[in-house]
């Protein structure tokens, strides 16, 4: 293993909190901090990108300020942290910075103290309950020590799944990092208080379904009960949840408890926009967070996007905020590189739009200021959400039969890295956000002729509608045949089908079924890690269905079946 070992300029000159007596590299100092708070910060001297970007594959780097490194490390960091053999010292922890407490749900709701758990999801439930047509509360999972992770879904007809574009905000995935918790269920309530006001908040939840959940990682911010006293960075398991999740070049990255519950609800929506909110820092940060030499085919829409966000900041803040980089904006990997990082996993794989928003130096705010970044940011919270109504819109339908169609909307000479998008398998719907210009639409889909669609103008701040109807045979018209890579039992099923994968273990693929028309019932990515997997059936109507795995590699295998 190669050691990083960093030398130290003889006098070195440590910022703030680091201002410190303790010495150089007191190893059992580390142990007796992360004994006691469940964490230790520690801060080194910057030892250029690529040496940066290899100690961060290994020990979760949390920020770069003034040419230092911050590491905040678990018990499960440290043996690897000493390994790299690195000069550091321990930022201490300032116990003047108590986090206060709410005594109640009224007082919590008054947005300038912290929540307890029971209060949270008291609150939580409260909202849903006051506003029933246009709340509801869901169960996104059970974290580790079985803390709900909950989301508020709003919108104008709450208990439909209307075909409408899906956001998406979720704050807290780092535990102590806790200002954007308070600031989500605020938002909810402004959003809620506001929906009949005829303004921006009405627009956006009679046309939109947003999804909140304020509180992701709740273990570690509630580390010591049910009181916020010292909450911590990663999950109960130690894990930093925002280094986790999979990553397209490290098939070793296995999501933990909470990143898999998350990964299989993002996958059961199709959100089109969302944002992950931080502290540490006051950044608008963009993808890509993995890689310097790759710019994202959308860099200049998400640098506008996040440049109007920190823009109307600056017009309701203090002049010194949200003014880092180039004032308030930057790409994930200009600051420094990550991986396992949620808004790339997001925007690589789940064909999103994702950003990192981090909302104040201070991890945690006191909460007398917690109004002051209210002011400042919820305007932007708004309008970084209006941007789901702006692009190129549009429906993907059978040219014979008028149905739905999933199909893969691609931008020639523009997308790459998987930056092109799906229609919505059950309504053919699709929204591509694009800086103005004038753009070329590539469709396609199985079994259909491919169409291209030229020539969209697109303005500033302008939605462009368009059908695009897709030409194609019909399943039975189709070449398909049983591949012995795939056996389906039984046959004909009922409510459930079994398909056995040994043939193309390890295989990442999208599993979809089709019926004879060529309209797709089911869409789901999978990782075929066993040897066989189980599909419920029960919702699809009695007929002949293809079942059809494919890889992002090009690689497509077929099988049918009958339904009862």
């Amino acid at each position: 293993m190669r050691l990083f070992k960093i030398i130290f300029v003889c006098i070195v000159i440590f910022q703030g909190s680091v201002l410190s007596a303790q010495e150089y590299k007191n190893d059992s100092l580390l142990r007796e901090y992360v004994n006691k708070y469940g964490q230790v910060e520690v801060a080194f001297g910057y030892p250029g990108f690529d040496e940066l970007t290899l100690i961060g594959r290994k020990v979760p780097v949390a920020a770069v300020k003034d040419n230092l490194v911050y590491c905040v490390l678990s018990d499960k960091d440290i043996s690897t942290f000493l390994s790299l053999d690195i000069n550091y010292k321990i930022v201490p922890v300032d116990g003047s910075k108590a986090v206060e407490s709410a005594g109640s749900v009224e007082e919590a709701m008054s947005w300038d103290l912290y929540p307890t758990y029971p209060q949270y999801d008291t609150i939580i439930h409260r909202l849903a309950g006051e506003y029933p047509d246009i709340c509801k509360v869901d169960t996104i999972g059970e974290s580790i020590e079985g803390r709900l992770i909950l989301a508020l879904k709003i919108s104008d007809n709450v208990q439909t799944d209307e075909d409408e574009p899906e956001v998406f905000y979720t704050s807290n995935i780092h535990g102590d990092e806790l200002q954007g918790f308070v600031l989500m269920l605020r938002l909810a309530e402004h959003l809620l208080e506001n929906a009949g006001n005829g303004g921006l908040e009405q627009a956006l939840v009679d046309s939109l379904e947003i999804w909140i959940n304020p509180l992701s990682n709740p273990d570690g911010t509630y580390y010591n009960g049910d009181t916020i006293s010292s909450p911590v960075r990663a999950n109960a398991n130690g894990t930093d949840l925002n280094r986790n999740f999979p990553d397209p070049f490290d098939p070793g990255n296995v999501p933990d408890v909470e990143n898999q519950l998350m990964i299989d609800f993002m996958r059961s929506r199709n959100f089109v926009l969302s944002a992950n909110f931080h502290a540490g820092y006051e950044v608008f940060n963009f993808p890509w967070d993995r890689w310097l030499s790759k710019v994202p085919a959308d860099s200049t829409w998400f640098y506008h996007t996040g440049r109007k966000y920190a823009d109307t900041v600056h017009n309701h803040s203090v002049e010194s905020y949200m003014n880092y980089y180039n004032n308030g904006v930057v790409r994930g990997a200009v600051w420094y590189a990550i991986y396992g990082g949620r808004q790339d996993y997001v925007t690589y794989e789940l064909q999103g739009r994702e950003v990192t928003i981090e909302l104040d130096n201070t991890k945690q705010t006191p909460a007398a200021q917690l109004s002051l970044l209210w002011e400042y940011n919820y305007r932007s919270f708004l309008g970084y959400l209006e941007n789901a109504f702006y692009g190129i819109h549009g429906r993907v339908i059978d040219d014979s039969t008028e149905e739905p169609v999933e199909a893969k909307i691609f931008i020639e000479e523009h997308d790459r890295d998987s930056s092109h998008i799906y229609s919505d398998p059950l309504t053919g719907s699709f929204i591509r956000m694009l800086s103005p210009g004038t753009w070329d639409l590539e469709v396609s889909a199985e079994g259909y002729d491919t169409k291209i669609v030229s020539n969209i103008v697109l303005n500033e701040r302008q939605q462009r509608y368009i059908t695009v109807r897709l030409n194609g045979a019909s399943m039975t018209d189709r070449v398909i045949y049983g591949d012995d890579r795939l056996k389906v039992w039984p046959v004909p099923a009922s409510d459930i089908i079994h398909v056995g994968t040994e043939g193309i273990m390890g295989l990442e693929a999208t599993v979809s079924i089709f019926n004879q028309s060529g309209i797709n019932y089911y869409h789901q990515k999978v990782l075929i890690d066993k040897g066989e997997l189980s599909f419920d059936i029960s919702f699809l109507p009695p007929g002949f269905y293809v079942i059809s795995f494919s890889s992002g590699q090009g690689q497509r295998y077929y099988n049918s079946f009958i339904k009862n």
